[in-house]
């Protein structure tokens, strides 16, 4: 059983095609990396997982419940959050 699962996942931004048919899976306890270069929509799956933005096809499971089209503050309530990366050092 997957904890997290998006299957075929595709998002564009007008005529830019940023994700096609991504699929992805994180089994309970699992810790999971996403990494790749500069542009290869790393940030824009996040911002789909977490209802930022909506994807163009697919489907994004989280716990047995579809939150393809949940709104953040849903999403949020299922324990799902990010944080942002802060390039300023603490005082």
């Amino acid at each position: 059983m997957m904890l997290l699962e998006l299957s075929g996942i595709a998002k564009r931004f007008g005529g830019l095609e940023v994700i096609r048919r991504m699929d992805f899976g994180v089994r309970p306890g699992e810790i999971v990396g996403l990494i790749g270069p500069n542009g290869a929509g790393k940030t824009t799956i996040f911002n789909l997982i977490m209802g930022v933005h909506r994807p163009d096809s697919g489907r994004i499971v989280f716990d047995g419940t579809d939150i393809t089209r949940a709104a953040t503050e849903d999403i949020c309530r299922h324990g799902i959050a990010r944080t942002f990366q802060v390039v300023k050092p603490f005082r």
